[in-house]
């Protein structure tokens, strides 16, 4: 039951450049608005590869990365001060990204290898299979070929490119990048020089606009909320959290999200000594304050979490939380006006 999580944000630039290259939309893959709505919701890798595959399908081509690349940019991260572009040089950018993407996706590494003077980027998701394992790194390989541009110009060209997966439109891919390109390889890997680290950033992303990197409370916990594939606890509290996004969570839903059967669930529930009821209320309530503190009237709060109407979320607020919303927001309102 580990499981990988990548953010909504991070594949977003995936279904603009669909939508605006062949008109296909989320609606399309049945995926809920909201999901994408707020951008640093969690989904299971498992769901980001099935929508992948079925791209393919829909689009009726096999190379749609390649055909929405000039979308597949890290600058679409909602990362204040466009952290990752706004470094001095290429090699500062290499480094806050094989850093700070951990923030964004669970379960794959982002590291270099050197091999005489060529540094090798490389990418490895365990969590992408069969065909899904081309798309993705394909989609990686393009977002990090587009970062180097920023600093090394349009017209760079890579030494070398190893990509996971069977192989996809040899000769498209291969024009992108402007270099042999190899498939089936156990991790994506780009070549380039090692001088070319030393590319300097160019003006309008290295700027005091750029530099600013203040970021709230609640915003920085977001970035913190990543949990690790084997762990159990957390991962079933992100797992429920993503059901919502559909209907209420039920064991069941829970259960196919992760593969297994409703008795396999209930056994791991019970090994960590939760139940299921509990941990979803749980969930739910705290998802619920998080609403509430944005603003979010109790109909629409409802309806975000998967009840049936309002009445039936404010009936089970009031159970786990022992008062009811309204009660629950006077007492914040209350907390948040008295003085320092």
């Amino acid at each position: 039951m580990d499981t990988a999580f990548i953010r909504s944000s991070y594949i977003a630039a995936v279904f603009r450049g669909v939508k605006a290259h062949y008109g296909i939309g989320l609606n399309d893959l049945s995926i809920p608005a909201a999901l994408f709505e707020e951008q640093m919701a969690l989904i299971p890798f498992s769901e980001a590869s099935k929508w992948f595959t079925q791209l393919e399908v829909l689009t009726g081509e096999a190379d749609y990365m390649v055909k929405i690349q000039q979308y597949l940019d890290i600058s679409t991260l909602e990362i204040p001060g466009n952290w990752f572009l706004s470094a001095p040089d290429l090699a500062m950018c290499f480094r806050r990204i094989n850093i700070g993407i951990c923030s964004f996706h669970s379960g794959a590494s982002y590291y270099a290898l050197q091999s005489g003077n060529i540094l090798k980027w490389c990418y490895n998701n365990p969590y992408a299979k069969d065909r899904a394992r081309s798309h993705d790194s394909l989609r990686v390989a393009i977002t990090l070929f587009n970062a180097i541009k920023h600093f090394a110009g349009t017209h760079y060209t890579l030494k070398k490119l190893r990509l996971s997966g069977p192989p996809i439109k040899q000769k498209e891919t291969e024009a992108i990048f402007g270099c042999p390109v190899s498939w089936n390889a156990p991790q994506t890997e780009l070549w380039i020089r090692i001088d070319d680290l030393l590319r300097p950033s160019p003006m309008d992303y290295f700027s005091s606009d750029t530099l600013t990197t203040s970021v709230s409370l609640a915003q920085f916990e977001s970035y913190l909320n990543m949990p690790q594939p084997s762990d159990l606890p957390k991962v079933l509290y992100q797992m429920i959290n993503y059901a919502r996004y559909y209907d209420l969570p039920t064991l069941l839903s829970v259960a196919n999200l992760f593969g297994v059967s409703r008795q396999q669930l209930q056994r791991r529930l019970q090994k960590v000594g939760f139940s299921f009821t509990y941990l979803s209320g749980y969930i739910l309530c705290n998802q619920a304050i998080k609403y509430m503190q944005e603003g979010k009237d109790f109909a629409e709060i409802a309806q975000r979490l998967g009840y049936a109407n309002a009445h039936s979320f404010s009936r089970s607020f009031t159970r786990f939380r022992k008062q009811t919303p309204t009660q629950y927001m006077s007492k914040i309102s209350r907390l948040n006006k008295k003085p320092l």
